[in-house]
């Protein structure tokens, strides 16, 4: 059984244009309620902007959330993964990068966004499987 990307991506992603202000992000991650924002410039997803982003990039340094620029204090570069990535590889992609939420990409749009929230959804589905492959994990194949 592969679980892929798609089966518990959330397909609702906000995203904000790279020119738009921190200001304009805070608005919008408070007005959808979420937690991050996909930057794109000319369609094309080009970086994560999350509120922490606001907070430790602009605000705590006391730069003017209404002048700096979302592509200025975004995360970048972005990683991505397409619909069809096993979930166990989305979720060493994300240990491995050290982030919570990875964008998924099918020809340049992006049609969902995987978080460590939908992550925690997947290893409900998961931990029968991997439970039952623990010998071949640790140990190798059986020969």
């Amino acid at each position: 059984m592969v679980v892929t990307a798609k089966d518990f991506m959330t397909k609702e992603v906000v995203i904000i244009d790279i020119t738009k202000s921190a200001l304009d992000a805070a608005k919008l991650l408070t007005s959808r309620d979420v937690g991050s924002l996909v930057v794109v410039r000319d369609g094309k997803a080009v970086g994560i902007l999350t509120d922490r982003d606001i907070v430790v990039r602009a605000v705590s340094l006391g730069i003017n959330v209404e002048k700096v620029k979302v592509g200025d204090i975004m995360s970048r570069p972005l990683v991505t993964v397409s619909p069809d990535t096993p979930m166990i590889e989305v979720a060493r992609i994300m240990e491995q990068n050290s982030i919570r939420r990875v964008p998924v990409v099918e020809n340049e749009e992006v049609v969902g966004i995987v978080t460590v929230s939908d992550m925690g959804r997947a290893s409900k589905v998961l931990a029968p499987y991997l439970m039952s492959r623990i010998p071949e994990i640790y140990l190798g194949p059986k020969t």
